[in-house]
């Protein structure tokens, strides 16, 4: 490249003087010895003062060599310049090509990161779902296995209770019973004086009456059994009991059925394993189901029988499955503002048979 930009800064030159030399070598005339003296002199004098009145070839030739190689010398700047702009695009379009392979790696490397993500989080999504029926079945059957154990419930702690009133005095319930189930009684009802809304040595032996009788206090109501070898049982009930001739339970999850057989009372709660709480029928009444009954007293409430349930998850409540009673009684829950009129009621309400 510096020679031919030499070559042609010499052509140039040689072209600018072949044709600027007519104009600045004109041929003369020969001068006369004493006229060319004087114009030689005045021809130094003009040349001396500096101010031509022609052009000055060799200045001009030297101002177009000079511009030539200026513009040779700048022209090499401007390819360099080229060159560079050349380079920087080379450059730029290798860095935008390393920038483009680095983001498609990157982009490669993040679709890589998040499909092993998605992977993970879908394998801890399945592992959850897994887990989580596990986790429920294991909760619930450590729910059914809390409440399949009895709760008994020691003296110190049912004998703190400040027991509201009672219409008249229980032949079965002791004070220490009594406790117990005023602590497992639901809230709704705690406080509320007790009325006696049936028994077998007040109102006669009849199943029919004591359906009738229940009508008198709705709500929840506690039906205590006593047989002939001293043990006292029952449950909570929600009266009205209404009969009925198909097998249709009543009641709700806060029945509950008891036993004093042991040292403490001990209270059997519903499992969840169904809903058959209180059966009622013409000639039976019976408490929990799933296989056996865990109370169940005949028309006659003379006899009845008591056996593991699935609904309370129970033992025998009495000395053995089938035993003789001795007595039944059957307490409502009343506020103390209706109290006395509820005792009234209760006391002059005629005994009768009731007719379903």
């Amino acid at each position: 490249m510096p020679s031919l930009r030499s070559k042609a800064v010499h052509l140039v030159s040689d072209l600018t003087t072949v044709i600027l030399n007519p104009i600045s070598d004109e041929p003369s005339k020969p001068p006369v010895d004493g006229q060319g003296v004087k114009n030689t002199e005045k021809e130094a004098s003009e040349e001396d003062s500096g101010d031509p009145d022609g052009p000055d070839t060799s200045s001009f030739t030297a101002f177009l060599i000079s511009l030539l190689s200026s513009s040779d010398t700048g022209s090499h700047p401007v390819e360099d310049l080229n060159e560079r702009h050349a380079e920087m695009g080379d450059a730029a379009s290798a860095s935008e090509i390393r920038e483009n392979s680095g983001k498609k790696s990157l982009l490669s490397r993040g679709k890589q990161s998040l499909g092993r993500a998605i992977n993970k989080a879908a394998k801890l999504s399945g592992f959850r779902q897994s887990s989580e029926p596990k986790t429920k079945a294991v909760n619930e059957s450590k729910l059914v296995e809390h409440e399949r154990r009895p709760v008994k419930v020691p003296q110190e702690i049912a004998s703190h209770f400040c027991l509201p009133d009672m219409s008249e005095p229980s032949l079965l319930l002791s004070e220490d019973l009594r406790n117990a189930l005023y602590a497992a009684l639901p809230s709704l009802v705690q406080g509320r004086n007790w009325l006696l809304l049936y028994s077998t040595w007040r109102h006669g032996i009849s199943l029919s009456t004591l359906y009738r009788r229940s009508m008198l206090c709705p709500g929840y109501s506690l039906l205590v059994v006593g047989d002939q070898k001293g043990a006292v049982f029952g449950g909570l009930v929600e009266a009205p009991l209404c009969p009925t001739n198909r097998k249709k339970y009543q009641g709700t999850n806060r029945s509950f059925v008891f036993t004093n057989l042991s040292s403490h009372p001990v209270i059997y709660r519903p499992t969840g394993a169904n809903h058959y709480f209180t059966l009622c029928s013409t000639d039976s009444l019976a408490l929990g189901g799933g296989g056996h009954f865990a109370l169940y007293l005949d028309g006659d409430l003379l006899n009845g029988s008591s056996s593991t349930s699935e609904t309370f998850g129970n033992s025998c409540l009495a000395h053995s499955e089938d035993f003789g009673v001795k007595e039944v009684e059957l307490w409502g829950f009343v506020y103390a503002s209706k109290y006395d009129e509820m005792v009234t009621l209760c006391r002059t309400e005629k005994p009768g048979i009731c007719r379903w």
